[in-house]
């Protein structure tokens, strides 16, 4: 298989890929990302591509508060939280609700979603009209990539697609869990201070 480059112009033929189970590479306001749709047959090719642990469950995008609702339990602390800093760097980890599919989290009950500060990839969602499983493009282990030519030189042959632009930040984002307090998972962008001031 040979990994078809594409543009930010071609998002129809991005999405068609995305809706037949395939994967594609795409720049993030963090990092460069692989993405599949909430097939398992789909998210388990992201698994193949990147040697990563099926212990790990993928993290998920989302486009706004309202669909992050639609799949997480969220409490009048964490809209707190989604409202000052998403769309952006920031990853939080929820407890799911019930009406996730279990392989979506391979058998947790959480799940760690974003809302990226990118057009493009809040437009592929919304033409979707359903989240995105979106994890870092690279081999497992390997550091996160930041340019689509090297993304491209692991990846060509392992994945469906890439969207050749480069990634805007400089490092992953920030992830915190708020199942039980608010802790931090992952140093990024965003400081834990930075975070619970919003709840002063």
């Amino acid at each position: 298989m040979e990994t078809i480059r594409y543009t930010k112009m071609d998002i129809d033929h991005i999405i068609s890929v995305l809706i037949d189970g395939g994967i594609v590479a795409f720049p993030t306001d963090t990092v460069f990302g692989l993405a599949s749709n909430m097939d398992e047959d789909a998210m388990n090719r992201i698994y193949e591509a990147k040697g990563r642990s099926f212990e790990k469950a993928l993290p998920m995008m989302c486009d706004s508060y309202e669909m992050i609702s639609r799949v997480a339990e969220v409490n009048d602390e964490t809209k707190k939280i989604i409202e000052a800093f998403m769309p952006g760097p920031l990853t939080i980890v929820f407890n799911k609700k019930d009406s996730v599919p279990d392989y979506v989290t391979n058998g947790k009950k959480t799940i760690g979603i974003r809302v990226p500060d990118d057009e493009f990839i809040l437009e592929l969602i919304r033409k979707m009209k359903a989240p995105l499983m979106v994890t870092s493009a690279n081999i497992s282990g390997d550091g996160s990539l930041l340019k689509w030519e090297d993304v491209y030189a692991c990846m060509n042959g392992r994945i469906d697609a890439i969207v050749c632009e480069d990634a805007r930040g400089d490092k992953a984002s920030t992830i915190i869990d708020v199942t039980d307090g608010i802790r931090v998972l992952r140093d990024g962008p965003l400081s834990l201070k930075e975070i619970k001031e919003i709840l002063e």
